[in-house]
């Protein structure tokens, strides 16, 4: 009889550690997708802070000089956007009270978590991101 309890006990507690185990599996994959998609999102807040910053220096100088060009690609490039396009854009001093626009357009690489044949990638998935601003001059 005490054998018996012996094995049951055994049984319960490698039972026990098993789903343990599943549970800390299932708990890293949501935490892996969840950081992934927050990833994402603060790119994307981090462009559009960027965008906010140049709308002012624009405010101020009546158009984006070919300085601040530059240094716009760089910033946006650094959150992940490449082939970036400024087409649209005011580049030339406008009077006060114009209205001034700020238009980019560019690739974003957007990681997904892809699952294949029962085996999770992460893959990347190309996404057009368009950014439109407008405001009035006031130098």
């Amino acid at each position: 009889m005490i054998e018996v309890l012996k094995n049951k006990e055994q049984a319960s507690m490698i039972e026990n550690m098993l789903v343990m185990m599943i549970n800390m599996v299932v708990m890293c994959a949501f935490l892996v997708i969840i950081f992934g998609a927050f990833s994402g999102i603060s790119d994307k807040w981090g462009m559009r802070q960027t965008t906010r910053e140049y709308m002012l220096i624009m405010e101020t100088e009546g158009y984006l000089p070919a300085s601040d060009q530059t240094a716009l690609i760089a910033e946006l490039e650094s959150y992940g956007l490449y082939n970036i396009s400024l087409s649209g854009t005011t580049m030339r001093e406008v009077n006060y009270g114009d209205q001034i626009y700020l238009k980019i357009s560019g690739t974003y690489n957007k990681n997904v978590l892809a699952f294949v044949g029962g085996i999770s990638k992460v893959s990347n998935h190309p996404v057009t991101i368009t950014i439109n601003r407008q405001t009035t001059a006031k130098q």
